[in-house]
């Protein structure tokens, strides 16, 4: 299934370390880590026992983890410094780990450089022809694909000598405008791509009962804020001396001036819910103030306050004999679906901790969805309906226990129990269960409950006294007041504090 090779320098010849047809060439631990943000990793562990065991060297060995069956690379890089050990049995261990080639970017450094009226994709080709001064010939690279654009190529922009150029393409390129970076090796040499989104839509579904093994949704409060400050470009150096004096800090644009005097933008929607949180926000390439207040404005309205993920184990379906579909990658788009947790939309893969000896451990990261402030206010809102819900339900629960039962007030008391369930397996899973489906599950509830309380009270009309109703109502104030306190520290859970996770 998984192949793994080494060759000691760029040019060396491959030698095989772990294949499922050799008994004698497998790694006794491995597994990859990839990530839409982050350079490729590959962990394993060799066996003394291997005639490869020693031939290993710091950044001048190179691994690659193929898929035969698909002609499919999963890694390249290079083995970073690594050290084994003996134990006091006289046991013998190697863990090696490896970096993928986009790590390549961190062996040059940038020079200082100051341009105006410079496009991304020059200004990239620029910092690439300095890595490539600085480098081996097999680590220089050629621009491949740039999509990325600014809201206005004639900026001004600046390098610091002192970051290398991974550093200086997160920081001046990719934090800065969005995108992400991918490097492919091709027959030619290496080619690095810029583009604001590197996926796919793949035609292989993760789904209940076929390739899904398990799935946990988790909702992680973002960074949120009810007040944003829009910051745009320095004002220009006045003097020399201003110029030459590194601890003067010239201001910003500010949006004051079309803002009835005020710097800030104020969204009082989200004041009511988190309070004043003041956000600063800086457009360096922006020296107009009303094009820097719209832009202010429409980053607060898409403010989200609740990023939703799927952490999910899941069978990689293109590595079955006779399997035509997609492999899993990251970055690209699966469609996934599971009824029982409603479920149902195209999903992005955003990370992959690939079991390369144990593939059923093999783990997903999909989403990063973000839900909509009024997503949220509906969450919030459910608080209150299934809270009035669930007093109804009660009422009706301590009505039937009067002693004096007739057949149709045992019928009744059976349905309400049964009700009574399916309003507490609801609650259980307001985390777990997505929003559309609880607010239709509610809505069939309550005409339940309304249509069972009436037919409770024409039978108890006979035969509940409105003494025994009144002691029974108090002891039910005291059990409400219980769960009210449970059900409060639910939502508090849905709203931001236990549900964390990547």
């Amino acid at each position: 299934m998984y192949r793994v090779t080494v060759r000691n320098g760029w040019n060396g010849v491959e030698h095989t370390i772990h294949s499922e047809n050799l008994n004698d060439t497998k790694l006794l631990t491995a597994k990859i880590t990839r990530d839409i943000d982050a350079i490729d990793s590959f962990q394993f562990s060799i066996s003394p026992k291997s005639p490869y065991y020693n031939d290993f060297k710091g950044m001048t060995t190179f691994v690659k983890v193929t898929v035969p069956k698909r002609n499919q690379v999963l890694f390249e890089g290079r083995v970073l410094p690594t050290t084994d050990s003996m134990a006091t049995s006289g046991e013998f261990n190697k863990e090696i780990t490896c970096e993928g080639l986009l790590a390549f970017l961190h062996d040059s450094t940038q020079d200082y450089y100051a341009l105006a009226n410079n496009d991304l994709q020059s200004f990239l080709q620029h910092i690439i022809d300095v890595h490539n001064r600085q480098v081996d010939t097999f680590k220089k690279i050629k621009l491949g694909q740039v999509t990325v654009t600014s809201p206005s190529d004639n900026v001004y922009k600046s390098i610091d000598d002192s970051k290398t150029t991974y550093e200086t393409i997160k920081d001046k390129l990719i934090t800065k405008y969005g995108g992400e970076m991918r490097l492919r090796h091709e027959s030619d040499g290496l080619y690095l791509d810029y583009m604001p989104e590197i996926a796919v839509q793949s035609n292989q579904e993760i789904r209940l009962a076929s390739n899904l093994l398990s799935i946990k949704r988790a909702l992680n409060p973002s960074t949120v804020y009810s007040i944003i400050k829009p910051l745009g470009a320095r004002a220009e150096t006045t003097t020399q001396a201003d110029e030459n004096n590194t601890d003067i800090s010239q201001p910003r644009l500010t949006i004051e001036t079309v803002n009835a005097g005020s710097p800030f933008l104020v969204s009082q929607k989200l004041v009511a819910q988190i309070g004043r949180v003041v956000h600063p926000e800086v457009w360096d390439d922006v020296k107009v103030a009303s094009i820097l207040k719209s832009k202010g404005q429409a980053m607060l309205d898409s403010q989200r306050l609740i990023k939703e993920q799927f952490q999910v184990s899941a069978v990689d379906l293109s590595l079955l004999t006779g399997k035509m579909v997609d492999a899993f990658e990251v970055g690209n788009y699966h469609r996934t679906i599971n009824p029982l947790m409603g479920i149902d939309e195209q999903l992005r893969i955003v990370g992959q901790s690939l079991d390369i000896c144990n593939p059923l451990s093999s783990t997903l990261s999909i989403g990063d969805k973000l839900l909509s402030q009024e997503d949220y206010e509906l969450a919030i809102k459910m608080k209150n309906v299934i809270a009035i819900q669930e007093m109804k339900v009660k009422v009706a629960l301590q009505a039937t226990k009067v002693t004096t039962l007739t057949k149709e007030l045992a019928t009744t008391t059976t349905e309400l129990t049964t009700l009574k369930q399916a309003y507490d397996k609801l609650i259980a899973n307001i985390g777990n269960v997505d929003l559309a489906t609880i607010s239709k599950q509610l809505s069939a509830l309550e005409h339940q409950t309304e249509t069972i309380i009436n037919n409770l009270a024409e039978v108890a009309d006979s035969v509940l006294a409105l003494d025994d109703f009144k002691k029974e109502q108090t002891t039910l104030n005291t059990k409400q007041e219980t769960i009210n306190r449970n059900f409060e520290k639910r939502l508090t859970a849905l709203e931001g504090g236990e549900n964390s996770g990547r």
